[in-house]
């Protein structure tokens, strides 16, 4: 098992390294995490940090059987002056849980939640010197998402797929000012691995990695001619990748 261990943290601190600070878009998407609750009372709380510097905290509890409620939020500062990302959000969700026998675990969650983001990155061309690209960006989210999960005494692993409906309050440019996009529809999916410490302690070990892919709108899906506005909107639609290492807390229960 040790060596099953190692093997997944050394895989996982590559992937770190490769994904970097991940997709330039001002779009960032906070991981639609899985809590493993399966009890009327039981609660946890988890914090993780992506390899961009950004960290984000979640919590999960059950007021009622198979009845879950989760809050989360995100925050990353302004760490550099040219290439960086500064963001703050929340969200909130209501859902539900359905054991599946002793190992397996199934999970839904819908929920509503507010951003703010600000991305400033160079961008390279092939023919023409970098040029300095800055978005800013205010929206807000729902989003409905379903998971499975096995869960035992050694390991735990499973997939979440959400569907968000991003609905922008603001989104502009800092050369171009407003762009042509008010809404748009996120595919968001990640695995996630948890390792619990040895029994009798509430902790686990918390490695996620996932990826959110927004629709390409073509030129004759904006009303006005495709152009530099159009472009720069196309920009906030790109894919973005995310991982990230944490630790989940869970007091009112030790152990499975």
């Amino acid at each position: 098992m040790s060596h099953t261990y190692a093997g997944i943290c050394r895989a996982f601190g590559l992937v770190l390294m490769v994904v970097g600070l991940g997709a330039c878009t001002v779009y960032a998407p906070m991981q639609p995490t899985m809590p493993l609750l399966d009890a009327k009372g039981q609660a946890e709380f988890s914090g993780s940090l992506q390899p961009n510097g950004r960290v984000e905290a979640t919590a999960a509890y059950s007021p009622a059987a198979h009845l879950l409620l989760t809050a989360g939020g995100t925050v990353r500062p302004k760490l550099e002056k040219v290439n960086f990302l500064v963001t703050r959000q929340y969200e909130l969700g209501v859902g539900g849980y359905l054991p599946l026998g002793t190992a397996w675990q199934l999970n839904g969650i819908g929920g509503y939640g507010q951003a703010f983001s600000h991305r400033s990155f160079l961008e390279d061309g092939f023919f023409i010197a970098s040029s300095r690209r800055e978005y800013r960006a205010r929206y807000h989210k729902y989003f409905a998402q379903a998971g499975i999960a096995h869960v035992d005494d050694w390991n735990n692993f499973g997939f979440t797929y959400r569907l968000t409906q991003v609905r922008f309050s603001s989104l502009t440019d800092a050369e171009l000012g407003k762009l042509p996009l008010t809404n748009m529809l996120r595919h968001e999916a990640m695995f996630f691995w948890r390792r619990p410490f040895p029994r009798g302690y509430n902790w686990e070990t918390l490695a996620t990695v996932g990826l959110s892919i927004g629709p390409r709108l073509e030129p004759n899906d904006f009303q006005n001619p495709y152009g530099p506005t159009e472009r720069a909107a196309n920009h906030t639609l790109r894919s973005v990748l995310f991982t990230s290492l944490g630790l989940v807390y869970h007091p009112a229960w030790g152990g499975r």
